[in-house]
C-alpha cells in the first residue's frame, strides 16, 4: 500500500505557527497564575512582618512610657515623704498628741490623671473639671497614667533584730516570731494537721543564727552543721550578717514555702527597732498575744483611725488599758519585752504602677531614715546599759556627809528626753528598689 502524505500548506505557513502557539496557551496561563500567587504571598508576608515589627516597636515604646510613668509616681511619693518629715520636724512638738494630723501628707493614694471626683464623694464643680482638663492637657504624660501607694514599714517586725546586739530586743523578737507560728497552729486546722509535730523553736533559732555574729547555734552545737549538705562548698552558711532581702529566708535551714509565706507579710528587713502599734497590720497585732482575737484587733484599728474614738494610741499604758477592757492578758505582752512604739513613722514602702496602652510596669522602693533610727537605737542601748548597771549594783545605806550633794526637791534630776524628730536634707534614702 502506498500512503499519501498530506502536502504542507505553503500558501499559508502562519497557520501552522498559530496552532503551535494555541497549544501552549494553557502553560502561559499557569505561569501567570503562579507569578500572581507568588507576588501575593510575598506581599502578605511583608505586610505581616511589618505589622509584627510595628506591634513589637509600639509595645517597646509603651513599656518605656509605662516605666517612666511608674518612676514619676515614685518621685512624687519621695517628695511627699520629704514634705511629711519636714512638717513633722517643724510642727511635731507643737501638735503633740495630734501629730497624726500630718499623716495624710503620705497616706492617701495618688494617681495621674487625677480623678474629677471631689473629696468625700461629693460632686466637683465645672471650674474644677476645667482646671483639671487644662492641667492634663498641659502635661507631657500623654496616654500615660500611674497610681502610687505609700505604706509604713514600722508596722512590721524587723527580722534582723533576731541578731540585735540589744539583748532584750533580740529575745523579744525571737518570742514574737515564734508566736506567729504558734498562733497559726492554733487558728488554722490545715496548718496544724500538717505541722503539729514540727519544732518551730528550732526554725526560729536557725533564723537568729543566720544573722547573729557568733558561730554557736541556739539549738546547740555548731551553726554550720545544718548546712553541710550544700553543694556550694565555697559559700559559708550561715553568713552571720543581716538579711538583705526577705527572699534570703528561703536559705535558712528548715525553712519551706509554707513557713516563708506565713512569715514574709509580717516582717521586714528595714524595720524601726520595734512594733509601731499605730501602724501595725491586723496579722501582726494578732501575733502579739493569743488573747488578741480578730474582733479585738478590729476594735484597735478602728480606735486608732478614728479621732472620735480616741485616735492613735499615746503610749503603752493607753494601749494596754484599751485592750484590757476587752479581756486581753497584757502581762504576757509586757513579759515578752518587745518594744512597742507609738510615735511617728520613719520608714516607708512605695509601690508605683505605670500604665501605657496595654502595658503595665511596677516599681517598689523602700526608704530608710538613718538619721532618726540611729538615735532611737542608741537610746535603747543606753537604757539596756542602765538596766544592767542597776542589776549589778548593790544598794547600801550611807550617811550623808558635807561632801555629798543633797537632792534638790525643787529641781529633780531630769529623765531622758525624747529625741526631737529630724527632717534630714534632700531626697529620702532609698535602700530597696525593684522593677517589674
Amino acid at each position: 500500500m502506498v500512503r499519501c502524505l498530506r502536502p504542507i500548506n505553503k500558501t499559508f505557513p502562519e497557520a501552522s505557527a498559530f496552532g503551535i502557539l494555541r497549544s501552549q496557551k494553557g502553560v502561559a496561563l499557569l505561569i501567570a497564575l503562579f507569578a500572581m500567587v507568588l507576588m501575593t504571598f510575598i506581599a502578605v508576608e511583608v505586610s505581616y512582618d511589618t505589622s509584627v515589627d510595628y506591634v513589637v516597636a509600639a509595645q517597646q515604646v509603651n513599656r518605656i512610657k509605662a516605666y517612666y510613668a511608674a518612676k514619676s509616681g515614685i518621685e512624687i511619693s519621695m517628695l511627699r515623704i520629704m514634705l511629711y518629715k519636714q512638717a513633722m520636724a517643724a510642727l511635731g512638738d507643737t501638735l503633740g498628741e495630734k501629730k497624726s494630723m500630718l499623716d495624710p501628707i503620705w497616706s492617701f493614694p495618688f494617681m495621674w490623671p487625677p480623678s474629677a471626683s471631689a473629696p468625700g464623694g461629693g460632686k466637683s464643680t465645672e471650674v474644677d473639671k476645667d482646671m483639671l482638663k487644662e492641667a492634663v492637657a498641659e502635661s507631657l504624660m500623654q496616654g500615660q497614667q500611674y497610681t502610687t501607694t505609700i505604706s509604713p514599714e514600722g508596722g512590721k517586725l524587723d527580722i534582723n533584730d533576731l541578731g540585735s546586739p540589744l539583748k532584750s530586743l533580740k529575745e523579744s523578737m525571737i518570742k514574737q516570731v515564734l508566736m506567729i507560728y504558734q498562733n497559726e497552729l492554733k487558728n488554722n486546722e490545715n496548718f496544724q494537721r500538717k505541722y503539729a509535730s514540727f519544732r518551730f523553736e528550732e526554725l526560729v533559732n536557725n533564723i537568729a543564727d543566720y544573722v547573729d555574729e557568733d558561730k554557736v547555734s541556739l539549738n546547740g552545737g555548731d551553726e554550720t552543721s545544718q548546712y553541710r549538705d550544700l553543694e556550694e562548698k565555697d559559700i559559708e552558711m550561715p553568713p552571720n550578717r543581716p538579711f538583705r532581702t526577705l527572699d534570703e529566708l528561703h536559705q535558712v535551714a528548715l525553712m519551706n514555702d509554707d513557713f516563708y509565706n506565713l512569715l514574709a507579710p509580717r516582717v521586714t528587713v528595714f524595720g524601726t527597732k520595734g512594733v509601731n502599734i499605730n501602724y501595725a497590720g491586723a496579722d501582726l497585732l494578732i501575733a502579739l498575744d493569743p488573747t488578741m482575737t480578730e474582733e479585738i484587733v478590729g476594735k484597735v484599728i478602728a480606735r486608732r483611725n478614728d479621732p472620735k474614738l480616741g485616735g492613735p494610741f499615746k503610749d503603752d499604758k493607753d494601749f494596754f488599758g484599751f485592750v484590757q477592757g476587752y479581756g486581753v492578758n497584757t502581762k504576757a505582752i509586757e513579759a515578752s519585752k518587745i518594744p512597742l512604739l507609738f510615735d511617728v513613722e520613719f520608714n516607708f514602702r512605695v509601690v508605683s504602677t505605670g500604665l501605657a496602652g496595654n502595658v503595665r510596669r511596677e516599681i517598689t522602693a523602700i526608704t530608710y531614715d538613718y538619721l532618726n533610727l540611729t538615735g532611737r537605737l542608741a537610746d535603747m542601748m543606753d537604757e539596756q546599759d542602765k538596766s544592767t548597771a542597776n542589776q549589778n549594783t548593790t544598794t547600801t545605806t550611807t550617811t550623808t556627809t558635807t561632801a555629798d550633794k543633797p537632792a534638790d526637791s525643787k529641781n529633780p534630776t531630769p529623765g531622758p528626753k525624747k529625741a526631737k524628730i529630724q527632717a534630714g536634707k534632700g531626697r529620702p534614702a532609698v535602700v530597696y528598689w525593684e522593677e517589674n
